[in-house]
């Protein structure tokens, strides 16, 4: 899933990948709670609770890679403890440069413990990543670097 190309250089957009977006990106349908959020960068840790109590899923992402340069910057973060239905996660933030202008694409690489979690919750993920497509291009990307 990709974002339309929107104004802003990749500097601000690498340094507005915080946890005011990562709040922002969050859907409303989804309850989320975050416990630590340590950043973007090769060992930080994103540890969520999901859903309302007393129904309360932890999930806890590792960031295993990054690269950066003047084209693109992208991190990898991966699935450490997930709820009970994933049996893998696997998410690339990957944010492409052009002529002053940036984009940012998310690619997945997901298993469900089973084809019914698969089934039911596939089309969830797929319009939660869709509701993230609009928040990149009104964001107000940081401008002091």
């Amino acid at each position: 899933m990709q974002s339309e190309w929107f104004n802003a250089e990749l500097p601000s957009v690498k340094k507005g990948f915080n946890l005011s977006l990562f709040k922002a990106l969050n859907p409303p349908w989804m309850p989320t709670k975050v416990v630590r959020f340590d950043g973007c960068s090769p060992g930080d840790v994103v540890r969520l609770k999901l859903g309302l109590w007393p129904l309360q899923l932890d999930w806890v992402s590792q960031i295993t890679e990054e690269k950066y340069d003047a084209e693109a910057w992208y991190f990898v973060d991966e699935g450490v403890v997930l709820p009970f239905f994933l049996k893998k996660w696997r998410h690339l933030h990957r944010v492409e440069s052009m002529d002053g202008q940036c984009r940012v694409i998310d690619q997945i690489e997901l298993q469900f413990k089973t084809v019914f979690w698969s089934r039911l919750l596939m089309p969830m993920m797929r319009y939660q990543f869709a509701y993230r497509k609009p928040i990149y291009a009104k964001r107000n990307w940081p401008t002091n670097i």
